[in-house]
């Protein structure tokens, strides 16, 4: 045998199982493709339970899917809902479809967007897309949450977007882009005939409604049924998800009202305010604020008289505004709400 040949490769042998070893090892971590939902809930948890709040999570399901999630007539690749249409139940779904790509998500970006689905189901938040002034998402609740890489690209700001998530007043403590020079622009909403999402209550067949459309002023109307005489209150509303008024400002809802002739207690304005309040069991919407004008209605003949509702000192935890158009029990006539807008005072 050939001894210097043999201890070359003995050498050659070793090297080689040791390279071998160090590959067996030391392998390069690879991010597992459907790591258990629950590992992502005892996160929301912790950091639920670190904030004060101590939650309970047995009326909350989550699980994958295996196609993308269809609703409001698109798809998605996530959704959290308050109430499942099935069950009842507050649900985070997730997608395992191949082109929703969370196989190919960091454990960080799967945080986040389980985060935001859990915001929904059980925080009852509506999307937030507005922003702070260096560009990145002022919450959590974006709906481009897969599109900006911030929370993962800063992960020194995940303790802010998680603040936030459980205290919207968080966000004040940043610099945040307004929605608008409202100096310039005020109208935060106006009535437009093209708007579908306004209901009406006609008070058991006793009113009317109907919307003019085709060209300004846009009016919702209420009309009394001949023959018919209310003992409740028809009304027009319409729910505004709201999420970038500036703190403090004052918030007015403001009408012109016109009518050939009212005849008994007449017409009037209305607004209502929501924020989510959290309970061991989930959120619930809860009443901030509300003011009407059914105390001092306006009836007979109406040409462009101002009707307006204000909220002195509105507050960024509140997430949903009502108005209403009114008609009170027992008027007969027609009425116009023309110009139907929400103004915005940053003072």
């Amino acid at each position: 045998m050939n001894l210097k040949f043999t201890s070359i490769f003995s050498a050659f042998l070793v090297s080689t199982l040791l390279i071998s070893c160090d590959k067996k090892d030391d392998p390069i971590p690879e991010p597992e493709p459907f790591p258990s939902l629950s590992t992502y809930k005892d996160r929301f948890l912790a950091e639920a339970k670190a904030r004060g709040y101590d939650l309970d999570f047995s009326g909350l399901d989550i699980r994958y899917v295996d196609e993308k999630i269809p609703e409001e007539g698109t798809t998605f690749c996530g959704y959290g809902y308050i109430n499942h249409a099935l069950t009842g139940r507050r649900t985070v779904l997730i997608s395992k479809e191949s082109s929703c790509g969370w196989v190919n998500y960091s454990d960080l970006n799967r945080e986040k967007f389980f985060f935001h689905e859990i915001g929904h189901a059980f925080l009852n938040l509506y999307h937030d897309d507005s922003f702070l002034c260096d560009g990145s998402p002022a919450s959590l609740m974006h709906s481009g949450v897969n599109l900006y890489p911030y929370y993962v690209a800063k992960p020194e700001q995940r303790k802010y977007y998680i603040d936030e998530l459980f205290d919207r007043l968080a966000a004040e403590e940043k610099c945040i882009q307004p929605l608008q020079n409202w100096e310039i622009n005020p109208s935060f909403y106006k009535y437009a005939g093209g708007d579908e999402q306004w209901i009406f209550y006609g008070a058991q067949g006793s009113f009317g409604g109907s919307r003019s459309i085709e060209s300004p002023p846009y009016s919702l109307m209420i009309s009394s049924i001949p023959d018919k005489t209310s003992t409740e209150t028809g009304y027009w509303y319409t729910q505004l998800n709201v999420t970038n008024i500036p703190q403090g400002a004052k918030v007015t809802l403001r009408t012109k009202v016109n009518s050939e002739g009212l005849n008994g207690p007449g017409a009037a304005i209305g607004i209502r305010v929501y924020k989510p309040q959290l309970f061991e069991t989930g959120a619930k919407l809860v009443e901030t604020y509300s003011s009407n004008t059914e105390s001092a209605p306006v009836s007979g003949k109406l040409t462009n008289q101002t009707l307006e509702v204000s909220i002195p000192s509105y507050s960024r935890e509140n997430t949903i505004i009502i108005p209403f158009a009114i008609m009170l029990p027992g008027t007969q006539g027609e009425v116009d709400f023309d110009d139907f807008e929400i103004i915005v005072e940053q003072l």
